[in-house]
Formats: structure tokens, C-alpha cells, sequence
């Protein structure tokens, strides 16, 4: 993000368990990136990362896609 890059994909097929350390760093990302015209993009959450999402609020702050083609598509 230093460097320019203004769009970012989290692949999280191989994640099994999401902290709120990683939500915060989550958000920190994603507001970085806001005023730059930038994208955090996370796809292929498994169900329990995604109820997270879910309870926590996040996938409404978050942009969260269930598969990686989708996410590349509407970046």
C-alpha cells in the first residue's frame, strides 16, 4: 500500500478461525485504502469466519465474496 497498490483480494479458503486482532487489522486496511480510492476484497470465507463476519458487523464494513472469481470480477 506504501508503493501504490490500491487494491487488495484475501483469499481465505485455508482459514479456519478469524481473532478480533485480525478483524482490527481488517478495518485498519480497509480504511487505509478508502481515501486513496482503494478495495480490500476477502473471499472464500468458510462458514464459521463468515458467521463471524456476520455477528461482528464486519461484513458490512468489509466487502466479502464467496468465491476468488467473483472477487476478481467486480474488482
Amino acid at each position: 500500500m506504501d508503493e501504490g497498490s490500491r487494491k487488495l483480494l484475501l483469499d481465505f479458503s485455508r482459514l479456519d478461525y478469524i481473532s478480533s486482532a485480525a478483524l482490527r487489522v481488517l478495518l485498519a486496511v480497509a480504511k487505509k485504502l478508502t481515501p486513496n480510492e482503494g478495495e480490500l476484497r476477502i473471499c472464500n470465507p468458510n462458514d464459521v469466519v463468515n458467521e463471524v463476519f456476520e455477528i461482528s458487523g464486519f461484513s458490512t464494513i468489509l466487502k466479502v465474496l464467496p468465491s476468488d472469481s467473483e472477487a476478481i470480477e467486480k474488482l
